[in-house]
């Protein structure tokens, strides 16, 4: 009976000795690229009694599974079909690192890595971040009669933070809109400056710390004063030019209507 317990409390510990070891803090994957899963285990050379899990924690779909020393992927999620991968080189050193190609926002999360061996079972949660670089913003600017506007339109994620500074470094006020695109994975910012000043030196800034991207943009827009003198010079030329030809056409008129 003695010997029953020894045994046991054995095998107690070796279970307990059996570590996976994921990443504590979350990992950064932007739009597009190919996320990469670190999961360490005690390692075993014979990988035949080998199982490796890869589930969401969320809701327990299977991302990957491993085990008979092939990938098992009949009960694998749709959302994960073709995209998955495990680097079977590197089993036997316990590694159990899993990729995932095309990263998007639906696949952000955490995910739980079960390593099963003769050394023991473990388990270990890690967590991805998901984030797009903001594209090179859009500059349209737009005059009206009573004022002028400046407008960044540009695409991202997650929504950034958004100043608009004067030459002086002030903090102006400003609108802007937030709109997801059609497949979720990016808001559309339209952000713009309003102004009565024809003439003014400001700057845009955007960041987007979670993807550590940092965006500045300066606009300056300047005018001659007397370009209001010159404008009337023009429209008094043409509005004489006019003058004469309408006379013209009136005197041509008259002497027509006189040889009749």
């Amino acid at each position: 009976m003695l010997w029953c317990f020894l045994l046991l409390w054995i095998l107690l510990r070796c279970a307990d000795s059996f570590s996976v070891t994921v990443p504590s803090s979350p990992v950064l994957v932007v739009r597009g690229a190919t996320a990469s899963l670190s999961c360490e285990f005690e390692p075993d050379s014979n990988i035949s009694n080998l199982v490796i899990t890869w589930q969401r924690e969320e809701d327990t779909r299977v991302v990957h599974s491993f085990y008979y020393q092939k990938d098992q992927l009949e009960r694998q999620s749709s959302d994960y079909f073709n995209r998955t991968k495990l680097n079977h080189n590197e089993l036997a050193k316990g590694n159990a690192s899993l990729s995932i190609a095309n990263f998007g926002l639906k696949d952000a999360g955490k995910y739980l890595c079960t390593v099963s061996n003769t050394k023991g079972t473990g388990k270990g949660v890690l967590e991805l971040v998901y984030a797009a670089f903001f594209s090179e913003p859009r500059l349209s600017i737009h005059l009206k009669s009573s004022d002028v506007t400046v407008q960044y339109e540009m695409e991202g994620y997650p929504r950034p933070e958004v100043m608009w500074l004067g030459p002086e470094g002030q903090n102006l006020s400003y609108l802007q809109e937030f709109t997801s695109t059609s497949d979720g994975g990016l808001y559309y910012l339209k952000s713009r400056y309003v102004t009565q000043n024809p003439a003014f030196n400001i700057t845009f800034t955007l960041k987007n710390p979670t993807a550590h991207q940092e965006l500045q943009r300066h606009v300056i827009l300047s005018y001659d004063g007397n370009i209001n003198s010159r404008t009337s010079v023009v429209a008094l030329s043409i509005l004489c030019i006019f003058l004469m030809c309408s006379t013209g056409l009136l005197l041509w008129l008259y002497c027509r209507d006189k040889q009749r």
